[in-house]
């Protein structure tokens, strides 16, 4: 899947609109209030006039003598504030009615909490990336609930310990357990097999899950992450915001997913960046799931000692086997096309 670089501005304009919506909603609020409840107005130009005498009072604060005032000022604003909501109350109101409220309580709207990205943020960032990938409404098509083992034989061949259909259910189950203990356990997995077999199909059901339940998940094959985002953010001259915080979210969304492992050009950058990848999410406690069509013997001859001495220490892997799924969804298409000329 294929993505441009992130419209920055565009999102934090959009933050900033979330702030004067609200701007505009509390002042409506209070239009109303003052007129239907005139004391609350009066309770509003004290806290005004109070709140200003304490912002001097701390700012002329040279000695002791001065706190005790401090004080009274800091208790007759907590009292007003009470009679307030005790009012607002009173007339069938919540008392934070008259409080900001906010899109994402947690920046106020701003996009950072102590200069450091949000976590609202960082999904509005993700959520473009997949708009722009159209990964959303695949999500919507493949997923824990449309995922189906008919296509699975329920007869295990030579050299297999169980079947296909069981095989398949027991990863099913463990991904499922995987999104459950997400937050508790900070696992990593490999899903590897032969092409054809439900493994892109299988990190959809997990991406899907985990973004219904509020995390970032960056979803990225490995071409696009090696050849496209990691080679244009790491040579280019000037590094933008927007190549910045795509870079950034590699390593600091809650679960990266990587598809297609070995199907991106091996060098020693590739190997060198992977590595780093790998051990810093781990390091983090941060979730990474790899897909991949090689074999473990491959992938052992493919990349180095250090890679996957992290990766055998540090991720459960998930063997899939069977017959080609794609293959076989595509024939069954094929046949009742076949019947519906027939008949």
């Amino acid at each position: 899947m294929k993505y441009n670089m992130i419209n920055m501005d565009e999102i934090l304009n959009r933050l900033n609109r979330y702030q004067l919506d609200n701007i505009r909603l509390l002042q409506q609020k209070k239009e109303q209030i003052y007129e239907e409840i005139p004391e609350v107005y009066k309770i509003d130009q004290e806290i005004s006039s109070s709140s200003l005498s304490y912002a001097k009072a701390r700012i002329l604060a040279e000695d002791k003598e001065s706190l005790p005032a401090i004080s009274e000022l800091r208790r007759k604003n907590q009292e007003l504030s009470e009679q307030k909501q005790s009012l607002l109350k009173q007339h069938g109101y919540p008392a934070d009615y008259l409080e900001m409220q906010y899109h994402c309580s947690l920046c106020q709207d701003t996009g950072y909490v102590n200069q450091k990205p949000c976590s609202c943020l960082k999904q509005m960032i993700i959520d473009e990336m997949y708009q722009q990938s159209n990964l959303k409404n695949i999500l919507e098509q493949e997923n824990f609930d449309t995922f189906s083992l008919d296509y699975y034989s329920k007869e295990a061949s030579d050299g297999e310990h169980v079947s296909p259909y069981v095989n398949m259910s027991n990863i099913r189950n463990r991904l499922i357990q995987f999104t459950e203990e997400f937050d508790r356990k900070h696992e990593n997995v490999v899903i590897y097999g032969e092409t054809g077999l439900g493994k892109t199909f299988l990190t959809n059901c997990v991406a899907k899950k985990l973004l219904d339940s509020g995390h970032t998940v960056l979803y990225l094959s490995a071409n696009e992450l090696f050849e496209n985002i990691l080679s244009r953010f790491l040579m280019s001259g000037k590094k933008t915001e927007d190549m910045t915080a795509l870079y950034d979210y590699i390593y600091q969304c809650d679960l990266l997913i990587l598809d297609d492992l070995g199907t991106e050009m091996t060098n020693n950058f590739i190997l060198s960046q992977l590595f780093e990848i790998v051990n810093q999410r781990i390091l983090s406690g941060r979730s990474t799931l790899i897909s991949t069509n090689l074999d473990m013997k491959t992938m052992r001859e493919r990349y180095t000692e250090r890679v996957m001495s992290r990766l055998i220490a540090d991720y459960i892997f998930l063997f899939v086997y069977g017959k080609n799924i794609r293959y076989l969804k595509r024939k069954a298409m094929l046949d009742r096309a076949n019947e519906l000329k027939q008949n």
